[in-house]
């Protein structure tokens, strides 16, 4: 009996340690298992999970495409060892065409569209773009399709505003740029991988054309600018320059270029424009030129001679008398004094609008000589360049006022420099008088008298005295 036991408990403990060694042994087959299919999905786009329970793998998660579902089965199928592969695996919806699209505005990108992974996904958060999150998750994007985009957004931020898109293997660029040279360094920035095609539809503030234009003056019509203009600069500012409010154009705008050069130019040109019936202002890579015509009567020499220190070499000056016959009569509004003008004898002569008397034409004419001075060269009787204006407008007082019954004594006055001021003064008179004749004044209504030095009306000892001193003057007296 107690044999019997014996043998009954060794068989026991034979029968314990089997079971024990088949457990350890299954433990160990199945954590092999376990290993091999874990390696064998290792390189799957959207990360595939494994389970192994005795020798059954069970495989989870998302393939990229029907191809890897049926290629990660099929290397799950060939571990050693397994007995079964339970498939759960979801196949990515894919698109196509395959886009993603972006647009920078303020600083700030935008995506929508396509994205071929959440590791991608995590690649476009760390840019800062906004929309990132709501990229739908799809198959079907090209080969290298990460660098095509990285390229397409790299070349995004370096415009103020723009967008780029991918469709397939098409990228196409839209934005704005400074210049020309921005937009070819930016294009010749990009590099795409083989296979894929840029389109550059990316605009420029500026045609890169060179800073060229021409101001154009009519002394009937106003101003007119044509060409493209230095950065900052528009209509109004010329118009202000020149002192005339009727300006028009059809202009660009570079985005260089400083306007202030031209503008202390055209300031230099104001005071001399109601000498022209016309002039232009041309602006190019050759320089500046100043063209022009002046109005009856005018001394070109002198004007071109007056411009030429007051432009200081600084521009080509070529101007003409006038050449062409006006209708006598004819009207115009000086664009650069509004005056109102009618072409008689020869000039343009302001119309006079006031009602003639003694008092009446004493203040007009003095009126007159205060702001608008008759100017002779230094020791001559030649008038000078800019006395045009004046004489005309004292002709037209005169004309009327002579022909309301007064005689006018044209006084010449000088200086206390020099000898010969008083045959000076009267032969200045004299001029006077004879222009006046030549517009229209009866010559028997003007008498011409030298005063020299003799009433002063300002201290000789500054340049400023003794020009104030150098005038004319006018004193009326009925016939």
């Amino acid at each position: 009996m107690r044999k019997f036991l014996g043998i009954v408990v060794l068989a026991a403990g034979v029968g314990g340690l089997g079971y024990w060694g088949a457990k350890d042994h299954a433990l160990d087959m199945q954590n092999a298992i376990s290993e091999r299919a874990t390696a064998a999905v290792a390189g799957a786009v959207h990360g595939i999970e494994t389970s192994v329970e005795g020798r059954d793998i069970r495989v989870t998660g998302l393939a990229d495409s029907e191809a890897e579902r049926d290629a990660l089965l099929s290397v799950l199928n060939a571990v050693e060892g397994r007995r079964v592969v339970l498939d759960e695996i979801d196949v990515l919806p894919s698109a196509d065409p395959y886009t993603i699209a972006a647009t920078r505005k303020d600083g700030q990108t935008l995506l929508q569209g396509n994205v071929p992974s959440e590791a991608m996904r995590s690649v476009l958060m760390d840019t800062g773009a906004a929309g990132v999150e709501g990229l739908t998750l799809a198959s079907g994007a090209p080969e290298r399709w990460e660098a095509a985009i990285g390229a397409g957004l790299g070349a995004l931020t370096q415009m103020d505003e723009g967008s780029v898109s991918l469709t397939g293997q098409a990228l196409r660029l839209t934005g704005l740029v400074d210049q020309p040279s921005d937009r070819d360094a930016l294009i010749g920035s990009i590099a795409l991988p083989d296979g894929y095609t840029l389109q550059n539809d990316i605009e420029t503030r500026d045609d890169g054309a060179p800073i060229a234009y021409t101001i154009n003056y009519d002394a009937s019509e106003g101003v007119n600018v044509d060409g493209k203009l230095p950065n900052g600069l528009d209509l109004a500012q010329i118009g202000g320059a020149l002192g005339v409010s009727n300006i028009s154009g059809d202009v660009t705008n570079a985005m260089d270029g400083n306007p202030s050069t031209l503008l202390a130019a055209l300031g230099r040109l104001k005071d001399w424009l109601p000498e022209f019936d016309s002039a232009s202002v041309n602006v190019g890579e050759s320089g500046t030129s100043v063209a022009g015509v002046t109005t009856p009567g005018v001394n070109v020499s002198l004007v071109t001679d007056a411009l030429a220190t007051d432009f200081a070499d600084t521009a080509t000056l070529d101007f003409k008398p006038a050449n062409s016959s006006v209708q006598r009569g004819a009207e115009r509004v000086n664009a650069a004094t509004g005056i109102t003008e009618q072409f008689q004898f020869g000039s343009w002569l302001p119309k006079a609008e006031f009602r003639p008397s003694l008092a009446n034409c004493a203040s007009e004419a003095d009126k007159l000589l205060a702001t608008t001075k008759i100017n002779f060269l230094s020791g001559s009787t030649d008038l000078g360049p800019r006395s045009q204006r004046a004489i005309n407008a004292l002709a037209s007082i005169m004309a009327r006022c002579v022909g309301a019954g007064l005689a006018v004594e044209l006084g010449g006055h000088t200086d206390n420099t020099g000898s010969g001021n008083y045959e000076l003064s009267a032969a200045r008179a004299v001029v006077v008088g004879e222009a006046m004749i030549a517009r229209g004044v009866p010559r028997e209504a003007i008498s011409a008298v030298g005063f020299g030095p003799s009433k002063p009306i300002a201290d000789n000892a500054t340049e400023a005295g003794r020009a104030a001193n150098r005038r004319t003057t006018v004193r009326w007296t009925q016939q």
